[in-house]
């Protein structure tokens, strides 16, 4: 038999009064039915209503909870269900605050169950969970819970802190145009939240299946995207302006300030593992991206690395079979990516400069090295601020002033060396055979034929170019064709070179190429 919510609350008010006078837990127990009511769960509330009541070590538990007409509530959007079930809903040290507000140490459901009528979609979810929310959580819950969330109610979500949210065995299934689909995920973490720090975000073990509009099958599994130490008090000011009701310019403006005074270390680490995804007769899989960041004094270490980014077709289907041609053009039947970039930032300097391994590389295509070494970083993003304004309002006044603007923000930004290797792994030999064989030539004749439109090319280049720069570019080129190998790209300016002046001088037609320290060479394989 159903008790009303009214019934439980009498029931447990007895099972109180039995309890040894001034007890701990008569006084708890007190405190949480103080609190029920104020939330308007004392029976007033029709829209909730549960089975039986427990009261176990500070815990008051609901059994067999039914939430009906959610959205009166403000829990739903118009089109959703009818009903929520939930199998039990446990609060720990459920109390009122001395101004009447709710409190609570933690807040779990388990057993969610929901299935909305109008399209058949049923979601069941295990567990989710909040421990240890702040006062200015747990106020605005039992607000809303009580129904006094009206139009002139701003939540302060902009300072909600708490020690763990928890959302655990989340499994789904319903119908669209495309058919049937399912998904499910295992678990979704925030731990030790703050207006400082975001201990850890993790989102593990997501997966989904369906058809698109064409009713090719389509499949998407996630093994892990997590994040640890973010610095939320980078992003304090913009939460503010945003949960003030702030107009759109004054949110912009506090985006600005955060985004680019934020400290450069702004996360300890962030990783995307076991991605794989099918669609369209298309195979893409992932098996990991991280990205680090480890502050060693005034310097900031980051590094990032992608192990194997695989794109795989399936001929037999029509997506599928497009690839595969454009593929097969270059002799691949599948493509494969790997990353990794090393950096240094000092902040005590403003200098950012690569160090170890900077690459991508297609296995069996070609691989692409780079460096960098770059001063006035302090002064960029000091300035930047200011300058993304700049910029915003010159939207409006045309593009000479969009240039003007581009130029000021990265005139503090200086170079000191920049480098590019290009490696041959094959990818030259593949292109020649797929245009040779377009073209009914051979090979050699084709990489003649190339070599020569290059040459022709770089004679048509601005005068105000460097003859003998263009001639080490052309011989480089041509060598890098002709035997494969590598083609070496660098600029090393005598002076460290601005890139706003760079930009105003090749505006004006005054730029010196030569204070570029452009140089161009190959080696054989």
């Amino acid at each position: 038999m159903r008790y009303s919510l009214l019934s439980a609350a009498a029931a447990a008010s007895v099972i109180a009064c039995m309890l040894p006078a001034g007890s701990v837990e008569a006084q708890s127990r007190a405190a949480a039915e103080a609190a029920m009511a104020r939330m308007g769960l004392d029976g007033s509330n029709e829209t909730v209503s549960y089975e039986s009541v427990d009261f176990r070590s500070g815990r008051y538990i609901l059994n067999d909870v039914t939430f009906t007409d959610p959205d009166a509530g403000g829990m739903r959007e118009a089109d959703g269900p009818d009903s929520v079930h939930i199998d039990r809903m446990v609060f720990e040290a459920l109390r009122l605050a001395p101004n009447g507000d709710v409190l609570f140490d933690g807040l779990a459901l388990e057993g969610l169950r929901v299935t909305d009528t109008t399209d058949g979609t049923a979601i069941r979810l295990d567990r989710i969970s909040i421990d240890g929310p702040n006062a200015a959580m747990t106020a605005d819950f039992g607000r809303a819970v009580a129904g006094e969330n009206d139009d002139d109610y701003d939540p302060a979500w902009n300072t909600y802190e708490f020690d763990a949210f928890r959302l655990e065995g989340l499994e789904g299934a319903g119908a669209e145009d495309g058919g049937l689909f399912e998904f499910s995920l295992d678990q979704f973490v925030v731990e030790n939240y703050s207006r400082i720090e975001l201990g850890r975000l993790a989102l593990i073990g997501f997966a989904f299946s369906g058809a698109d509009e064409t009713g090719d099958d389509i499949t998407v599994s996630l093994g892990e995207v997590s994040m640890l130490g973010f610095q939320t008090a980078a992003y304090a000011d913009m939460m503010d302006a945003a949960a003030s009701g702030a107009e759109e310019s004054a949110v912009m403006d506090a985006y600005y300030q955060s985004a680019f005074l934020a400290p450069i270390d702004l996360y300890d680490s962030v990783a995307v593992r076991d991605i794989l995804v099918e669609a369209s007769g298309v195979h893409f899989s992932m098996d990991y991206l991280t990205a680090e960041m480890e502050r060693q004094g005034s310097r900031v270490l980051s590094t990032a690395a992608l192990g194997s980014a695989m794109l795989i077709p399936d001929p037999t289907k029509p997506g599928g079979a497009q690839l595969a041609m454009g593929l097969g053009m270059l002799g691949y039947d599948q493509l494969e990516l790997s990353m990794a970039a090393n950096s240094i930032y000092d902040e005590d300097t403003g200098r950012a400069y690569t160090t170890g391994d900077n690459y991508i590389e297609l296995t069996d295509g070609l691989r692409l090295e780079m460096g960098q070494d770059i001063s006035g970083y302090d002064a960029y993003l000091a300035n930047m601020p200011g300058a993304m304004t700049a910029l915003t309002d010159a939207e409006d006044a045309g593009d000479e002033a969009q240039f003007n603007a581009m130029a000021e923000m990265m005139a503090p930004l200086l170079i000191n060396n920049i480098t590019m290797r290009i490696v041959d792994l094959s990818i030259l030999d593949r292109a020649l055979e797929a245009g040779a064989a377009a073209q009914g030539l051979t090979k050699e004749e084709l990489r003649v034929q190339a070599g020569a439109m290059m040459g022709m090319g770089l004679m048509a280049a601005p005068p105000e170019i460097p003859r003998p720069v263009l001639a080490e570019l052309s011989t480089a080129l041509t060598n890098f064709v002709n035997q494969g190998g590598s083609l070496h790209i660098e600029m090393s300016p005598p002076t460290p070179l601005s890139i706003g002046a760079m930009l105003d001088d090749m505006k004006t037609g005054s730029f010196d190429y030569a204070s570029l320290g452009l140089s161009f060479t190959s080696e054989a394989p």
